[in-house]
This record gives structure tokens, sequence and C-alpha cells, in this order.
């Protein structure tokens, strides 16, 4: 069943009210008031060909709602309280004493968000994802569900396998004021689902598809259930490669995993000094064929909003220009600990968490969608142009290794990955049966081309979106792993 959500404007009055509510009190120099309201509906998805389902194993809907404030008070401290479930001037207070109670003196910290220009995004929200009709999702889930079983069919498969994955509508409602001027509300939807098939071969293979979308009526439902399917069929009869260093392709969710993973641009990352780009602003840190922006403004991408968490336009950020890394992500904490720098423009101060944005957390620095500039080759001519490698459509347990400010990695190369030999894939890869063990600088200058075609690609439990070619390197540094299984 679809819970109707708290409307914008009585978020916004809320907020209003409990303004006005904190700055009468005489110890507050500076107040702010955030409140937000999620729904999700989760439409969970699972078939084992033996074992009696009916594939929508499980349909719910959640909502989550409350408020938080952060205060600037006389003395110079600041604190931060919130109030689960809970909207009116009762639960201010409460969470007035909550930041009260755990105010700190924290010397960085200036003021909170003026305003700023107005918002680019109006009205991008999908009105049939928040009015979401509980037998259109249902159609959806098994319409992934049948997508999945007409690839089995084609295919001639017909036992040992299982999917697994789920469909989540969100919606996200928010609003925000403080004493500066700020008053702001936005609302985003989100159409998100995956499906992962597992054959019970000897390897076992699995393929995995997804999408996602703003708009209900341009979600492919139907179209991630065949691709999971047909992924995982085209895995089967794969064999494994010794270790060594080989030219490779990296698929848009490979590549979108190691710059979530690696490519840490967060400026409260480069102040503690834990990313591998701390003294690296204005230096060259990859190839002149990598430009990479964030842009929270494109409404068909599911990371963008009207305003941030803090009451600022999104906006277009560049990073990385030609190879060059030119700016930072940053919130209104650190653009103004910065402030000499007036490039840090404050536009991704974000509380994302959970199913939405949420009000139980302080800003934070988050990436809207990451928009890698396409290339010159069709997906095809960059097979070509590595003559002989690998592939690698996907990634996962990608983590640093030698400390956070060092840009050396390890990930392990999942599936969806095929052997190249003399411009032609002439073979799957068994997944799991190769590490990379590499260094993100490295992969970064050492690139051959990029596609044409971008796609929006995600990555497991990230809320911002990267729109990516495939990338084809020089020489990945992989080892063999699983010696004596395959």
């Amino acid at each position: 069943m679809v819970i109707e959500l708290i409307e914008l404007n009585e978020l916004l009055r809320v907020a209003e009210k409990g303004l006005i509510h904190l700055q009468a009190k005489k110890e507050v120099k500076q107040a702010e008031v955030f409140v937000s309201a999620n729904r999700l509906n989760t439409f969970r998805l699972c078939f084992a060909s033996n074992v009696s389902s009916n594939a929508l194993e499980e349909a719910k809907s959640t909502e989550s709602y409350g408020l938080s404030v952060r205060i600037l008070f006389d003395d110079g401290k600041n604190g931060f309280g919130k109030m689960d479930s809970e909207l009116n001037e009762s639960a201010v207070e409460k969470a007035f004493l909550k930041a009260k109670n755990s105010a700190v003196n924290d010397i960085d910290f200036k003021s909170f968000a003026e305003p700023k220009g107005k918002p680019k995004l109006k009205n991008y929200a999908d009105n049939q994802l928040i009015d979401l009709d509980d037998a259109v999702a249902v159609d959806l889930a098994y319409s992934c569900i049948n997508g999945a079983f007409d690839s089995l069919k084609s295919n001639k498969v017909n036992e040992n396998f299982n999917l697994t994955g789920e469909l989540d509508f969100i919606v996200e409602r928010m609003a925000v004021v403080n004493s500066n001027g700020i008053n702001e509300f936005d609302e985003s939807t989100i159409a998100l689902g995956t499906l992962t098939t597992i054959f019970e071969s000897k390897p076992e293979v699995s393929g995995m598809w997804f999408d996602s979308s703003t708009k209900l009526n341009k979600f492919k439902a139907y179209d991630i259930g065949l691709e999971s399917v047909n992924k995982a069929n085209a895995l089967i009869g794969g064999k494994h490669i010794d270790s060594g260093n080989y030219n490779a392709v990296f698929g848009r969710l490979a590549f979108a995993d190691l710059i979530y993973s690696r490519l840490d641009l967060n400026l409260g990352s480069v102040d503690v000094q834990a990313s591998p780009y701390t003294e690296k602003l204005d230096s060259k840190i990859a190839s002149d064929k990598i430009s990479i922006y964030d842009n929270g403004i494109e409404p068909d991408l599911i990371g963008s909003k009207k305003v941030t968490c803090e009451g600022l336009p999104t906006q277009k950020t560049d990073l990385i220009k030609e190879g060059m890394l030119v700016n930072f992500l940053s919130n209104s904490y650190y653009a103004k600990k910065y402030s000499y720098d007036k490039r840090f423009n404050s536009a991704n101060g974000f509380r994302f968490g959970g199913e939405g944005r949420n009000y139980y957390s302080e800003p934070g620095i988050y990436a809207t969608n990451l928009v890698v500039e396409s290339g010159e080759f069709n997906d095809d001519e960059l097979i070509k142009e590595i003559k002989n490698g690998i592939y690698v459509g996907r990634i996962w347990y990608t983590y640093p290794v030698n400390g956070l400010n060092s840009s050396d990695f390890t990930s392990t190369i999942r599936g969806d990955s095929y052997i190249v030999k003399n411009g032609e894939i002439v073979s799957p890869l068994i997944p799991n049966t190769l590490r990379i063990n590499d260094n993100m600088n490295r992969i970064l200058n050492e690139v051959l081309g990029l596609s044409k075609q971008q796609k929006a690609a995600l990555a497991w439990g990230e809320d911002s979106v990267v729109l990516t070619p495939e990338v084809a390197v020089k020489g990945l540094k992989v080892e063999r792993i699983a010696k004596g299984l395959y």
C-alpha cells in the first residue's frame, strides 16, 4: 500500500515556525531548521528454479519524517539535535535542547549558509511516482521477472538458476530555513531497479543489470530482467588468465565503481589528509583525455536536486579538466573554512542516508551526478584498441591500500568480464579469479581512449550517479586468485 506523504507546504510551515521559536531565545546567535519526509516503496524479487515461488516475494512501503536543528550560540559553540517522527514546536524545542547539550567549540565554523542565486531546476519531480499506483508498481515488478523468464527461455535454461533483486520507488521532500535568509524546499523522485541472475554451474556465474530514472514512464523494468539473464548466460564456459599487466577496457559499471571508491575529491577528506589528492589542486593528475564534472542540474539523472540540504542551488562543478585537477566538492562549512579559494562553491552539502535526504544528520559532502566526458571510439573499437588484454565489466570489494591518502587500491573482477585477443573477445573470464592491485593515478594517466556513448551507472550503496563512457587503459596490474579451484 502506498503511504501518503506529508505535503511540502506543511514541511516548510514547520521549518519557518521552528526558526521563529529558536530565534526568540536570547542565547541563540544563528539557527537552522531542516525538515524532511521520504517514502520508499520496495518490491523484492526472488525466484529459484528448485523452489516454488511467486517471484514477487515482498511489497512494502515505509515513510520516515522528522526534523533537526543546528544552533550557533552566543558563546561561539554550535550544536546539533534531531527529533524523529514529530513535526511541531515541541519537537523543535526537544531538538534544541539536544543541540544545547551537545554543543562544542568549533573554531572552523563560521556561519550557516547565506542565499546565493536562484535554483535552476524547477518542477522536476514525477507525479506518477508521487501518486504511485500499487497495481502499476506490481506490474513493473512482474515485467522485470518476465524479462528474465523470456531470456531464460530463449537461452534454453530451465533449471539451476536463481533470480534476486528489487525495485525501489522513492519520493524525497525537504524544507530548510535559517537565520541568514535561507528559505527553500525541494521534492525529487527516483525509480531504481536491479536484478541478479545466478547460474549454479561449475564455476557459478552471475549477471546483473539495473535501470534508474526520475520518471516512471522512462523506467525499463523489463530490460533489467532481460539483460541480467543475458549477462549471466554470456559467462558460461569461462577461462582464467595468469597474473600480469594487461591492457584493459573498463565497462561503465566497473569504471563507476573506481570513481566512487578511489577518486576522492571531497574537500572534507582533503582537510583531514584522507584523500590521495590532498596537495594536488591545480596539478596534472590524469591523461588529457580525462575530464570529469559534477552536475546536479540534469533533470533526467537521479542524483539531481533543486537545492542542497543547506538550501543552496545545485550547479555544475568542473573537477578535472583535460587531466588537470581544478576543484573539489564542498559544502558551506568547508567552503567558508577555505574561503580564500572562491572555486569551492558549497553546491554539494547534502544529508543523504538510507532511503533519501534525511533530517538525522548534519550536511556532509556528496556528489550528485559525476559526469565523465566521452571520447571518440565506439565500444567495439575500444576492444580493438587494446588488441590483447581483458574487458572488465564489473568489480567489487574495491578498497584503498597503504592508507586513505594513497592512490593504491585492490579490487576483485566480479563478472561481465572477458578475455580479448587480437582485438576480439574470445572467451568469458571466470568470475573472482583475478584481483586488481594497481594505482588510481597510474590508471588515469594511462588512458588509451574513451567511448562515445555515456550511460548512467550506479555503485552498491551509493546515492550519486556516474555518467560515464567505457574507458581503455594500458597495463592494468592483476593477480591470479582461486588457484586450484578454476
